[in-house]
């Protein structure tokens, strides 16, 4: 706090020095020019008046004269010969040829009285020292109000450095991993946008964290599961069992991890910034149907209702994450429905939609924002015993929103649930 407040309260005074020397010297060379042309028109007409005087009298008296004007004129008045002063060539000749010569050394103004070697000398005058000079008084303004700016200086500082020394510890907090860690500061200060953003960054940090060690556990616990099950066959086989039984179950383990590491690799992916859809149009019914036609290949065919008001639809996507999406939501579907599987094309306003029912026992409306996160299942009928990693809703969600859309899931006219994609599109190639 000591050094933060010297060096604002340095720079402020410096500032505030700088500033009044800036403007008192404006303002004296203003005020020299304006008296130095009033003086010299009183030194000029009392130069004239003393002339006037002496011009009556024989020179042994001017000095007499001198005396006795000195009590009467505004300015101290005195008789000098013009070698009394020293002056160079160039000031001399201008004495000579009649002109009035301040003398700043001396203060003083100096007029040569014609016809003669004797000089009029009016001054010194203390009013111009003082132009020149800065006083004591002067010296103590200057202190004592470089001091009071002290005042407002601390006042204004001391609730920053307070607000400061709270983002600090917030900050300390966050590097030991205390992601939890907050700053309410008020609205008055003017770190509080900042407080504001660091508290969204350690909410984001937070979210982040746990999310990421859900997944850690998560996928530790997928991986850990086949693992010993291939542990426990290892056993067996020593023991005697059969090796085909053996290869069968390694293989059905093996291809599970497999497809964990790929559904993790597609969804960091789909989380890099860089990495959006390449969406491009396409007729939209045959790429459908030759969608169904695959997945009717590893399982019961999949009924289909083109619901688009179109006999030839246009949409506009990226076919290859698309078709993941809808393949994603098919199995599921397969899998936790009761065998029936209904995919439905429509297209409103502007806005796509491919929902997938099926006939299984649905989700409850208070999990379904919660299963669109990775690693997330319903316990029941909808959980491990299942299949599937709790990667799938994820995916399809993250694909949806480099669409510009969304996932949302919903109840099924078959008894179900109903997946929908969601997305901005065009129902013709022209649009």
């Amino acid at each position: 706090m000591r050094k933060l407040f010297l060096r604002f309260y340095l720079t402020v005074v410096v500032c505030f020095l700088a500033s009044g020397l800036l403007v008192g010297v404006f303002y004296k060379q203003m005020l020299e020019r304006i008296n130095r042309q009033y003086l010299n028109d009183v030194f000029q007409s009392t130069i004239i008046i003393v002339e006037n005087e002496l011009g009556a009298l024989p020179q042994s008296l001017w000095h007499d004269e001198i005396t006795r004007l000195r009590n009467k004129l505004p300015v101290p008045v005195n008789i000098e010969a013009v070698d009394a002063y020293k002056l160079g060539p160039a000031l001399l000749q201008s004495l000579m040829n009649g002109e009035t010569l301040y003398l700043p050394a001396r203060n003083i103004y100096i007029h040569r009285i014609p016809d003669t070697q004797l000089a009029i000398e009016l001054g010194p005058v203390a009013y111009l020292a003082r132009l020149d000079s800065v006083s004591w008084p002067d010296v103590i303004g200057l202190i004592l109000m470089s001091a009071a700016l002290g005042i407002p200086t601390w006042l204004w500082l001391r609730p920053f450095w307070r607000d400061l020394l709270a983002l600090t510890r917030q900050s300390r907090a966050l590097g030991r991993g205390d992601f939890s860690a907050r700053t309410e500061l008020e609205e008055s200060s003017p770190l509080e946008p900042l407080s504001g953003t660091m508290n969204r960054m350690a909410q984001d940090i937070e979210e982040l964290s746990s999310g990421r060690q859900a997944m850690i556990d998560a996928i530790s616990h997928d991986v850990r599961t086949p693992l010993a099950r291939l542990r426990y066959r290892l056993e067996a086989v020593k023991a005697g069992a059969p090796v085909d039984s053996f290869i069968a179950g390694a293989e059905r383990d093996l291809v599970h991890m497999d497809q964990l590491v790929e559904e993790w690799l597609t969804l960091r992916t789909l989380e890099r910034p860089e990495m959006q859809p390449e969406a491009q149009p396409f007729e939209a019914l045959p790429w459908l149907v030759r969608q169904l036609d695959e997945f009717a290949v590893t399982g019961d065919a999949v009924e289909f209702i083109n619901a688009s008001g179109s006999d030839e639809p246009w949409l506009w996507a990226d076919r290859y994450y698309l078709g993941r999406a809808l393949g994603n939501l098919v199995n599921n579907a397969r899998r936790y429905g009761g065998g029936r599987v209904r995919v439905t094309f429509a297209w409103h306003d502007g806005q796509a939609a491919l929902h997938v029912d099926d006939d299984g026992p649905g989700i409850p409306e208070n999990t379904r924002e919660r299963l669109i996160k990775p690693f997330e299942r319903l316990e029941g009928s909808r959980n491990r015993s299942t299949g599937g990693h709790g990667l799938g809703l994820a995916i399809t969600s993250m694909i949806m929103q480099g669409h510009g859309g969304s996932l949302t899931i919903g109840d099924s006219e078959l008894g179900g649930a109903r997946m929908s994609l969601t997305w901005p599109s065009p129902l013709t190639a022209e649009e």
